[in-house]
């Protein structure tokens, strides 16, 4: 990809900076979990990368603590990179729009880091389970955007669940003006017929909730145990941990 015609350029050798230490372009969108220094440098010269409003390409260009840097339209944030893993507690509201939320997951976060780290999908308060939350705007774009994401819950519904029941989910349904449909469902081993746990890719708790109302059944308790090969272990609930940088990487190779 060329930058557009007429787009305004601007070299290092022009720009004002400030008066505290700079740091390659590269090297800050490598911080910023965007892509890798090598990554960086072919989009930069693809004139992918804007300072301050302007389309930078020239290789080794300095940005400064006050610049602000956008890749593929996007803002970067210049804080380091976090990716928390919480398996949250019934009673707290998960929301990616921000705002003053009672009982908020943020409060179970909040000696993670000094400011707010968005989570990655809503999650409601009765719901419990795995939630991610990444301040890396390359990959909450992505994960936000995919449709591959593998993901685990237990459910326990108001009614038993019918071998009908379970073709129709299975089937699919329309759902936020999206098909959904679940990929595999059962019932639990020595549990009542209420209960299953069901496989889906990129499927919200609340889409799920939504596809359950479709064949008659309410949901009562909903528990994600994996998202996109994350697990619970070792991870009690109301607490979290920082994903290891093989399971980021992970994350990143997802279609």
């Amino acid at each position: 990809m060329k930058p557009k015609k007429g787009a305004s350029k601007i070299k290092s050798s022009s720009y004002k900076r400030g008066e505290n230490e700079t740091v390659r372009l590269n090297k800050f969108l490598s911080n910023a979990g965007i892509c890798s220094r090598r990554e960086a440098d072919e989009n930069i010269k693809m004139g992918l990368v804007h300072v301050n409003g302007k389309v930078v390409t020239e290789m080794g260009f300095q940005v400064g603590p006050t610049d602000e840097v956008k890749f593929d339209g996007s803002r970067i944030q210049k804080t380091a990179p976090l990716y928390l893993l919480l398996n949250k507690p019934k009673g707290f509201v998960a929301t990616a729009q921000g705002g003053v939320i009672k009982k908020s997951v943020q409060e179970l976060i909040r000696s993670a880091a000094k400011t707010k780290i968005p989570p990655i999908g809503d999650m409601g308060r009765p719901m419990t389970g795995l939630l991610l939350f990444t301040n890396d705007e390359g990959l909450r774009k992505k994960l936000s955007h995919s449709l591959a994401i593998p993901m685990v819950y237990q459910v326990i519904l108001d009614k038993n669940v019918t071998t009908e029941m379970i073709k129709q989910l299975k089937k699919g349904q329309l759902v936020f003006d999206k098909e959904a449909k679940i990929n595999t469902i059962s019932h639990l081993e020595g549990k009542s017929k209420n209960e299953v746990g069901i496989e889906v890719y990129s499927l919200s708790p609340a889409a799920l909730a939504k596809l359950f109302d479709a064949v008659g059944l309410k949901v009562v308790q909903m528990d994600r145990v994996t998202f996109g090969g994350l697990t619970k272990k070792d991870l009690p609930r109301g607490n979290w941990r920082k994903l290891s940088s093989k399971e980021v990487g992970f994350l990143k190779m997802l279609p």
